[in-house]
């Protein structure tokens, strides 16, 4: 397994677990709200749209980074003789 395939998981992962546990607190906040269950409906719906525009924004934020660490890597890379 490659180090770029390797660090691109853990990253996944991380935004993974970071999305479901905005998701999870973001819906216990509403359930325990004393608005009715219309208007709080249409707050989760709403935040969890939000949410998940910030993670995509940030996912391709750090995969560009990644890219550009590897393509300085890899140019930096000495060439070897065979």
């Amino acid at each position: 397994m490659s180090e770029h395939s390797s660090t691109s998981k853990v990253i996944l992962a991380l935004l993974a677990g970071a999305s479901i546990g905005a998701i999870v607190g973001a819906s216990a906040a509403l359930l325990l709200s004393p608005n009715d269950g219309k208007t709080n409906r249409k707050k989760l719906k709403d935040k969890i749209h939000d949410m998940s525009d910030s993670m995509h924004e940030k996912a391709e934020d750090i995969i560009d980074d990644i890219q550009e660490e590897i393509e300085k890597l890899s140019s930096s890379e000495p060439e070897k003789e065979i």
